[in-house]
This record gives structure tokens, sequence and C-alpha cells, in this order.
């Protein structure tokens, strides 16, 4: 990802964290247009200091899941309808990703991440989550899929696909989400 699109999906979650903290004290247009202020002003007013280029080196590679659904809840909270996940979508989510990340850490002697570096393997996924989108009616997958798959083919930041639909930060922030649902 170029420095720009890293400073860009930076703004995003910074502007969300934001967004989030306002909202405890503020009504949702307004915590939008605080937390749009402050991740401007993050990267923008602090751009070259060791604090955004630290939180770049942590998160990056960014790809378009985590900025997506940092928008996506910014949206939710101002009344877009947006489809949302199921607790089944979510634990089947975390299971299967528990096991992708055990096999990229070599735990599991399944090398699944080098499925992200072909172009067939990327298409299949790709369709196969479009199709799911389509059965659920859920159409924020498939876009992220296809978003990822076009970032890929332009070369823009990592050669894997998986790099740029998946972050490791999406693990506890479903663990989170699940364990919020049980209160």
């Amino acid at each position: 990802m170029s420095g720009l699109g890293a400073s860009a999906a930076l703004a995003v979650l910074s502007g969300w964290v934001a967004f989030a903290l306002a909202g405890w004290i503020a009504p949702p247009g307004l915590s939008a247009g605080l937390g749009a202020l402050a991740g401007a002003g993050v990267v923008l007013a602090f751009r070259d200091s060791v604090a955004v280029g630290g939180a770049i080196a942590l998160l990056a590679p960014f790809g378009v899941m985590l900025p997506a659904l940092a928008l996506r809840h910014v949206a939710v909270r101002l009344g877009v309808p947006m489809p949302g996940f199921a607790t089944w979508e979510l634990v089947a989510f975390l299971v299967l990703y528990t096991g992708f990340l055990a096999a990229a850490f070599g735990v599991i002697p399944v090398d699944a991440y080098r499925l992200g570096y072909a172009p067939l393997p990327v298409a299949v996924m790709v369709l196969v989550l479009c199709a799911y989108g389509f059965v659920t009616g859920n159409w924020f997958i498939p876009l992220i899929a296809v978003l990822g798959q076009a970032a890929w083919v332009i070369g823009w930041g990592s050669s894997n696909w998986f790099d740029h639909v998946l972050h490791v930060v999406m693990w506890p922030l479903t663990v989170v989400v699940l364990v919020a649902r049980l209160f």
C-alpha cells in the first residue's frame, strides 16, 4: 500500500476511534464530524511523527477490511441501513480465521496463506464470497472481496490477497463483539 493509502487508512481508523469515544457523550452526527476532523488532523498534523509511523508499522498492511469495517460502523450509527452479521457467521469466521492464523504460524501443517498469491484460488475465493453474499443478502462481504482483489490485481500493497481482506486485529474485534452479544 502506498504511503498515501496507509495514511488514509490510518486516518479512517483514528477517526473511527474518535467517533466511538465521542459517541459516549455526543449524538452520532456530531461524533462522526469530530471523528472525521480527528482522523484527518492526526494524520496531517503528525504525519512525520514517531506515533503515526509506529501506528502504521504496527497495523500495516491495512488492506480494505479494517477501514471498511470502521466506515460501516459509522454509517450504521448514522442510520444507514446495512445488513449485519449473524452470531453464527461471527463464530464461523472466528473458527476459520483461528485455523488460518494457526496454519500461517506453522502450528497446523497446511499453508493456506500461499493460496493468496495465485490468481485461480483467489478468483475462486472471491466468487465463493460473492455467491455467499448473494445467498445471504449481505453485500458487505462480496464488496470487501472484490475491493481486495482489485487492490491485489493492481499491485497496491501486498502481493497476497489475504493481506487485503483480512487483518489479525479482526480476531480480537470478533471476540469482543461476540462477548458483547452475550450481555
